[in-house]
Parts: structure tokens; sequence; C-alpha cells
């Protein structure tokens, strides 16, 4: 399963770096890249929670 978040509030790899590190942590997250030129964070697994997926990038600062 792919779900693709539309993410505001990422500017630098940096803010890329820690998303990809806190959503890949998520029980049944295989990948993830979140790309700040696009706004978007690519999330593939099997059976992940997407409201866990949304939590994590907004206690990070950022908004869905």
């Amino acid at each position: 399963m792919k779900k693709t978040f539309k993410v505001s509030g990422m500017h630098c790899p940096s803010c890329e770096k820690v998303l990809q590190m806190d959503i890949g942590e998520i029980a049944g997250v295989k990948s993830v890249k979140a790309n700040y030129k696009a706004g978007t964070v690519d999330v593939n697994g099997e059976g992940f929670d997407e409201s866990a997926v949304k939590k994590a990038i907004v206690q990070n600062g950022y908004k869905v």
C-alpha cells in the first residue's frame, strides 16, 4: 500500500530526514520518502495506521 500525504512547513532536507526517521518507526511502514520541494511524504507499507503517520507529522511541527 502506498499513501501520499500533502505536508506544509518543510523547508529543507533536514525536515525531510526528521519525518522519514519518525514515520519509518511506525509499525507496518516499509519505506518513507519526504520531498520538501513538492510538500509531500510518500509512505509505503502494509497495514500501517494513517492516523499515526499524520500524528508524527503534526508532532514535528508540520501540517497535513
